[in-house]
């Protein structure tokens, strides 16, 4: 077997999908992420240069070997569910994919290292430079969908890109072929409009801003339901993508609200910290959790949101004021009274006497 036949056999034998294209640069990328490069810092590699030219993270790179793996998991069916928790996405629960893929990409790695004298890789999953869904269809993984994920033939969009950059020079594999045709169904589902015929309003998407770490507005808050860490719908209502859901294992993916607003970091590290979403810490989810408790539209929220009123943190009282606004709740305005006379914060006590007065005023 060709080195290449022996790359797709290994990542065959352990249920993934692999690709390989050359490290030559992105140059086509150039414009898009001069564009987008504000809205995407703090996510990306600040370098637009070091996303197009792979080169610039491995001078002696010839080609790019791609790894695909299925999220594996599919949301279990709640029986019966309570209105105090809060939704993970299925890419982030169970143990971090991050941890997985990059123990594949090691492990292959060493498999061609003892094959192959003065190898040579870099592996790198989210945290590369480069900009993985382009990487993974240039390297014939798969086609960008109108969700905007790249579809595989084996996972549908359902899928993590992990990458070797390496010194070998590889056949690259050729182009996966595919449309979306006249369906739309992630566009019409889309619940905040993130997604249109043309373009990706990033700044929209639920599963940004769960990830986001400033204050929210109130209308943004409100888009986001009950969601803790990202977002699934585009994903699941894709016709393309049942196949692969259908040949996963269900899974929880809901969380106590009230758990997850009184957890210990050691309690955080211990449920949470080891999946996909713990990198984000504890204090956004806990931002998460109170905007969940806001569109729960329950009284139930009241006591924990008046908890979170006298927070350490700036962010998490600034956002339970925030969330008493959206519950409008006639006790709402009493637990702001009461958080006048502690705050220091001027900005937030600004907030807090217009939202009690807003609140009085609709009484």
């Amino acid at each position: 077997m060709t080195i290449e036949e022996q790359i797709y056999e290994f990542a065959k034998k352990r249920h993934l999908e692999a690709g390989i294209t050359t490290a030559e640069p992105f140059s086509q990328l150039y414009p898009v992420l001069s564009q987008k490069a504000k809205e995407l810092e703090g996510f990306v590699e600040k370098d637009i240069n070091k996303r197009i030219d792979p080169k610039l993270t491995m001078k002696d790179a010839k080609s790019i070997i791609v790894l695909a793996m299925g999220y594996g998991y599919r949301k279990k069916k709640a029986i019966c569910q309570s209105t105090l928790t809060g939704e993970f996405s299925i890419a982030a629960v169970a143990t971090d994919y991050h941890t997985l893929l990059k123990a594949h990409l090691k492990e292959l790695a060493f498999y061609l290292e003892q094959k192959i004298p003065d190898f040579k890789a870099m592996a790198f999953v989210d945290t590369g430079p480069l900009v993985d869904r382009a990487v993974a269809i240039r390297a014939g993984l798969g086609w960008l969908g109108k969700n905007g994920s790249v579809h595989t033939s084996k996972f549908g969009s359902l899928a993590f890109f992990g990458y070797l950059l390496t010194n070998l020079s590889l056949e690259q594999k050729n182009a996966v072929i595919g449309s979306c045709n006249a369906c739309q169904c992630c566009i019409d589902n889309c619940p905040t409009g993130a997604l249109s015929k043309n373009m990706f309003h990033m700044k929209k998407c639920i599963s940004y801003l769960t990830q986001t770490k400033t204050i929210l507005p109130i209308e943004m808050m409100k888009t986001m339901g009950n969601q803790l860490y990202g977002c699934d719908i585009c994903q699941v209502v894709c016709p393309k993508n049942q196949k692969a859901l259908s040949s996963f294992t269900e899974v929880e993916t809901t969380f106590s609200l009230e758990a997850l607003l009184h957890c210990s970091n050691k309690i955080f590290s211990e449920k949470i910290g080891k999946t996909a979403s713990g990198w984000r810490g504890k204090k956004i989810l806990q931002r998460n959790a109170l905007i969940a408790l806001a569109n729960s539209k329950s009284k139930q929220a009241l006591p924990l949101l008046e908890e979170a009123l006298q927070d350490k943190r700036p962010l998490i009282r600034q956002t339970a004021v925030r969330a008493i606004f959206i519950l409008q709740q006639p006790e709402g305005v009493l637990l702001l009274e009461k958080a006048e006379k502690t705050e220091q914060e001027y900005d937030i006590l600004q907030e807090i006497q217009h939202i009690k007065n807003q609140l009085k005023a609709g009484e």
